[in-house]
């Protein structure tokens, strides 16, 4: 199933990667100075909207059908200020209807700077 691209994704330049074998898909990009709070460091809004990007995308990506969050729950471990973010994302639990995923945000480091889980809800395509 191919979706229009947010113009977003390609604003941040998020580069998607898909293993299929190991049933996972990768965002990766650079910080930019508009992922950025007021301290200096990436908003933890940024990491959760990659994190949620990755997930959904490997539900589109496996299933053919899109899905819906839920639920994101967001634990921030680490914070960075410049490089790169990668997030990988995989299934907990691979459901028709419902999907419980977890997507692990690293630096170019391979230090992990947040870890987000998801239930995501099928929808029917139109």
């Amino acid at each position: 199933m191919k979706l229009d691209r947010p113009a977003l994704f390609d604003l941040l330049d998020l580069q998607f990667t898909y293993d299929d074998e190991k049933r996972t898909c990768q965002i990766e990009c650079q910080i930019t100075d508009m992922m950025l709070n007021s301290l200096g460091t990436v908003h933890g809004g940024m990491y959760t909207y990659i994190a949620d990007s990755a997930m959904g995308h490997l539900a589109i990506h496996n299933k053919q059908n899109p899905y819906v969050s839920l639920e994101l729950k967001t634990s921030f471990l680490k914070t960075a200020h410049q490089g790169k973010l990668i997030a990988t994302a995989r299934y907990v639990k691979d459901g028709y209807k419902i999907l419980f995923m977890e997507c692990v945000v690293e630096n170019e480091e391979g230090e992990v700077m947040s870890v987000s889980s998801g239930t995501f809800y099928r929808v029917e395509k139109r």
